[in-house]
């Protein structure tokens, strides 16, 4: 079944509501990104990793990640220009923060599976 915002203002929600939800949800995506992405310049030893630095990189990221084609080729320049890594390390650095954000996700997904009872079995013995 596809999601559908339309389906929430049905439920009761109105406008305003739907706005500051969809609000939240940015910006909790904005500063789960920045946590990850700290994580993963910490782990290169790259310069300028405060958190406000790397939120805002953080944020043009995002802004810069829905371009077609060029988005992540953008991201990476900017990763590589905010904290002096090299263009390959952007990119390692990227790929490092995207791995652990899709890690945490997986590992949350089977403790609210198993929160409800459902049986979740690993492929590994």
């Amino acid at each position: 079944m596809i999601f559908d915002w339309w389906d929430l203002i049905s439920m009761g929600l109105d406008l305003t509501e739907l706005l500051i939800f969809i609000l939240l949800v940015i910006v909790i995506s904005l500063v789960l990104y920045t946590i990850f992405l700290k994580i993963a310049l910490g782990l290169t030893k790259a310069k300028h990793t405060d958190f406000g630095e790397v939120f805002v990189t953080a944020l043009i990221c995002a802004l810069v990640g829905w371009i077609p084609c060029i988005g992540c080729i953008l991201s990476w320049v900017v990763i590589n220009s905010r904290h002096d890594t090299g263009f390959l390390m952007a990119i390692v650095v990227w790929l490092i923060a995207i791995i652990i954000g899709l890690v945490i996700t997986f590992f949350i997904v089977i403790a609210i599976l198993g929160l409800f009872g459902l049986v979740v079995t690993l492929p590994w013995p």
